[in-house]
């Protein structure tokens, strides 16, 4: 088995009829490759229950590799608890999402989800004072805005970097590109869930949501997707609660189950019991203005200009105006902040 084939059987291992683990050595390449497809959790929970059989010297390095993996994630929960604080004494309603929000609600175990940042939902008219709000917590924030407007009507998120050397991702909505805007926000904030986080109770998605966000990820993320965020997707499907007419009627409202239904067939690589959502993902036909758009996420190499033309044909006459006008004039901060990263 090569080690594409074994992280893909990792990453399947416990879903519905997914093979059984084979007994193979754990190479150091294979360990950093667990570890970057955030699949260490996975890999040290199998071979605490026996799924796995590893020689002991195996044995010794994935659990340092693990136990090094949770003092990351212990952290990064402990700075979103902060942070979520600092957002609760502001009045601004948020959502946790992806990789904390997932550990507590779809993982057999939080430890087996390893995750390397934090991500947090709010909504668009808030995201102006939920920034401000975290910059006056301590926040720091490496690229000022493009323009005094785009954050809370274009970006898809803003990024901070926040405590312990942390990085805080705050979302406006799910995606960069057309189907970001194609997203109806206010669906984000209806039905919130509830999930314990180190003793403390946060918002975050329901499963249909959570699902269908991590599906877009899958789909339009990384040209490349961690396997990991795949495992995500086939956990959530395998979910009883996630309702196929639900996720259906949504992503043909939000005009996303293209991206959808592309993240959702990327969990046939673990060799899983499909669910119905996955069967549905497989049967659906992508049109050709779905194309047009899913070309602009193909590869990283001029993805940003790719995303921002598609974008306009999405965008109200008045919002194409404005979009335009800060991608070809950005703020005076965003210019020296993004030459400075350049000279340096």
């Amino acid at each position: 088995m090569d080690d594409l084939d074994w992280l893909r059987s990792l990453a399947g291992h416990g879903l519905p009829g997914a093979g059984a683990l084979r007994p193979e050595p754990v190479t150091d390449a294979r360990l950093a490759a667990a570890a970057r497809h955030r699949l260490g959790g996975v890999l040290a929970a199998a071979v605490a229950d026996g799924s796995l059989e590893v020689e002991a010297d195996d044995r010794a390095r994935i659990a340092r590799a693990h136990e090094e993996a949770m003092r990351a994630a212990l952290l990064l929960e402990e700075e979103l608890l902060r942070a979520s604080e600092v957002l609760a004494t502001a009045g601004i309603d948020h959502r946790v999402l992806k990789g904390a929000a997932l550990a507590h609600m779809v993982h057999p175990d939080p430890a087996e989800r390893c995750f390397g940042d934090n991500d947090v939902l709010v909504g668009a008219d808030d995201v102006d004072a939920a920034v401000g709000a975290l910059l006056e917590a301590g926040a720091r924030r490496p690229v000022p805005a493009l323009s005094s407007t785009f954050d809370r009507r274009f970006a898809k998120s803003v990024t901070l970097h926040w405590g312990g050397g942390t990085e805080l991702d705050l979302h406006r909505t799910l995606a960069a590109g057309p189907y970001g805007f194609l997203v109806i926000l206010d669906d984000l904030f209806r039905d919130p869930v509830e999930v314990m986080l180190a003793g403390r109770v946060v918002s975050t998605l329901p499963a249909d949501l959570h699902l269908i966000h991590g599906a877009i990820h899958v789909a339009l993320g990384d040209t490349e997707p961690r396997l990991g965020n795949v495992r995500d997707v086939a956990l959530l499907a395998a979910r009883p609660s996630v309702d196929l007419d639900r996720v259906i009627a949504t992503v043909q409202r939000w005009q996303c189950a293209a991206p959808v239904a592309m993240g959702l067939r990327a969990t046939r690589a673990l060799g899983h019991d499909r669910s119905p959502v996955e069967e549905w993902a497989e049967g659906l036909t992508i049109s050709e203005t779905d194309r047009r758009r899913l070309e602009c996420y193909s590869d990283r190499e001029g993805r940003f200009r790719r995303q921002a033309r598609a974008s306009m044909s999405v965008l109200g006459w008045r919002d194409r105006v404005a979009f335009a006008r800060a991608l070809l004039r950005p703020s005076a901060a965003n210019r020296a902040a993004r030459s400075g990263s350049v000279s340096r």
